[in-house]
C-alpha cells in the first residue's frame, strides 16, 4: 500500500506510513490449507468474547494461498478473466424509475460509472466473493478533463480484518490501525464483506492437488516417458563397458556415436503408461470443477459438448449464473457504493445503479432476432447502427400475401411466390406459365 501525502490523492488516510505485509506465495501445500480453515473456525467459535486489542480475524495466511494458486494456474486465470467480460464495458448505467416502472437511463449521471476507476469498485465486489472480503477506497474527486471518477484503490487485504470492521498498519498487529466504523472513514472506505470464506477456498485444495499432480507427472515422464537408447556390446571387461555408456550419453549433444564392430545401437520408446493417464486425468478433473464453481458451466471455458441440447443447457446456466453475479453488484452499488457518491455530490439522490435489460447471445442468434424483428416490427436505423455500426436507411418492409413471406413479398401476380423462382422453375412446379388466370381453358 503506497504511502499517503497532502500530494498524493488528498487524503488523510495512512499519512505517516504505509501499509506494512508479508507476502508468501510459494511453496503452499494442503496442510497450510487446513491449518488457515482451522485457524478461522477457532475464530468463529469465539468471535462472541473477543474484545479489540485482540486479532483474531488474520487472514494474511489464507490470502497468501488463494493468491498463490490464482497466479500460478494460468487456467482459473482464464476463468475469471471470462467472468469479468460479462460484467464490464458498457452494461450498466445510473437510472431513474418512470412512473410505469420503467427504468430510464441519465446519460450524464451514466458517464461516471464508464471508466478504468469505476471498474475497480465492480472488481472489487465480484472479488469480495471469490477472496471473501474486500475494502474499496474511493477518494471524492473526479477527473477535470473526462468527467470520471479520479481515484479508486483496491486496500490490501491482508490489513484488513473485516468481521472485526479494522485496517492494520502492520499485519498481526493491532495498533496502529484505523477503525473503519469512525465517521472520518466511512465515508471514503467501504467494506464488502460476504462472512464466508469465498469462493477461492473451494477451488484452492483443487488447485494445490493439480500442482502436486502436474510436478508428478512431469518428474514420470522424464523417467519413463522418453525414449532410451539401449547399446550391446561383445567386451567383457567393465571399462569398455563404461566407455561404451559414456558414448552414448553424450550422442544426444555430440550427434556422433562410434563404436566397436561387433556392438549393437537401438531406441526403446514407450508409450503412455496408465500412470500418465491418470496425472492428465486428475488436472483435467480439476480445471473442470472449478470452471463449474465459478461460471456454472465448464463448457463455457473453452470444453466441447457431446450434443447441441448438452451446449444449450450450459449456455442457460452460465446465464443464469452471471445474472446472479450481476443482481449481487447491483444490491452492493445501491446500499454502499451509492450512498458514498451522493455524499460527496458526484452523482444525484434519484438515481440508482442498474444493468441494462439487455440479453447476451452470440452473434448468429442476435442475427437471428433481428431477422424476425425486422419481418414483423418497424426498426429504427439508429438501432442497427448501434449494434452493429452499419449505416442503413427507409426499411423496406412489404406486406407479404397469403402464403405468409417475408422480406422480398409482395402483391404482383396473385400466386405469391414473390418472384423468388425464375419462369422455368414456376412452370415445372405449377404446370402453367405465370399470370394465367384460368390455365385450363387457355384463357389470360
Amino acid at each position: 500500500m503506497r504511502k499517503r501525502t497532502e500530494n498524493n490523492s488528498n487524503g488523510n488516510f495512512f499519512t505517516d506510513e504505509a501499509l506494512v505485509a508479508h507476502y508468501n506465495l510459494v511453496k503452499k501445500t494442503i496442510t497450510e490449507y487446513t491449518e488457515e480453515l482451522t485457524r478461522r473456525c477457532r475464530y468463529k467459535s469465539v468471535v462472541s468474547q473477543v474484545e479489540n486489542g485482540t486479532i483474531m480475524d488474520d487472514r494474511s495466511r489464507l490470502i497468501d494461498l488463494y493468491e498463490a494458486c490464482y497466479i500460478q494456474n494460468a487456467h482459473l486465470q482464464g476463468t475469471i478473466l471470462t467472468l469479468f467480460s460479462q460484467l464490464v464495458g458498457k452494461r450498466y448505467m445510473f437510472a431513474r424509475e418512470g412512473e410505469d416502472g420503467k427504468w430510464v437511463r441519465d446519460p450524464k449521471q451514466s458517464k461516471i460509472c464508464q471508466g478504468s476507476q469505476f471498474e475497480k469498485i465492480i472488481k472489487g465486489i465480484i472479488e469480495a466473493e471469490l477472496y471473501g472480503y474486500t475494502l474499496l477506497e474511493i477518494m471524492p474527486e473526479l477527473d477535470p478533463e473526462t468527467g470520471l471518477l479520479k481515484e479508486v484503490n483496491n486496500i490490501e487485504r491482508r490489513c484488513v480484518l473485516p468481521d472485526q470492521r479494522r485496517v492494520v498498519q502492520h499485519w498481526c498487529q493491532w495498533s496502529p490501525g484505523w477503525d473503519l466504523d469512525d465517521e472520518q472513514y466511512k465515508h471514503n472506505y467501504i467494506l464488502i464483506n460476504t462472512g464466508g470464506f469465498g469462493i477461492f477456498a473451494a477451488t484452492t485444495p483443487n488447485i494445490l492437488a493439480q500442482k502436486y499432480t502436474v510436478s508428478n507427472w512431469v518428474n514420470f515422464s522424464h523417467t519413463y516417458g522418453q525414449p532410451i537408447i539401449h547399446g550391446k556390446t561383445e567386451a567383457e571387461d567393465n571399462e569398455s563397458r563404461q566407455r561404451l555408456a559414456r558414448k552414448i550419453g553424450s550422442a544426444a549433444q555430440n550427434k556422433v556415436l562410434v563404436t566397436g564392430k561387433g556392438d549393437e545401437i537401438d531406441i526403446k520408446a514407450f508409450a503412455a503408461s496408465n500412470s500418465e493417464k491418470i496425472y492428465q486425468t486428475l488436472a483435467e478433473f480439476t480445471n473442470k470443477e472449478n470452471d463449474s464453481l465459478i461460471l456454472g458451466s465448464e463448457s463455457m471455458a473453452g470444453a466441447t459438448q457431446a450434443y447441441v441440447g448438452s451446449t444449450k443447457a450450459h449456455e442457460n446456466i452460465y446465464r443464469a449464473r452471471i445474472n446472479s453475479y450481476r443482481t449481487r453488484i447491483e444490491n452492493v452499488m445501491n446500499e454502499q457504493v451509492v450512498p458514498v457518491l451522493r455524499y460527496w455530490g458526484i452523482i444525484s439522490d434519484d438515481v440508482y445503479f442498474k444493468y441494462m435489460n439487455k440479453v447476451e447471445m452470440s452473434d448468429e442468434n442476435k442475427i437471428k432476432l433481428y431477422d424476425m424483428l425486422t419481418d414483423k416490427y418497424e426498426i429504427d436505423p439508429e438501432e442497427i447502427n448501434k449494434e452493429w455500426g452499419v449505416e442503413v436507411g427507409q426499411q423496406r418492409n412489404f406486406e407479404a400475401g397469403t402464403g405468409g413471406g417475408g422480406l422480398g413479398d409482395w402483391d404482383g401476380d396473385g400466386d405469391n411466390d414473390g418472384h423468388r423462382m425464375s419462369d422455368e422453375e414456376y412452370y415445372k412446379r405449377y404446370g402453367h406459365h405465370r399470370n394465367r388466370i384460368n390455365f385450363l381453358s387457355g384463357v389470360h
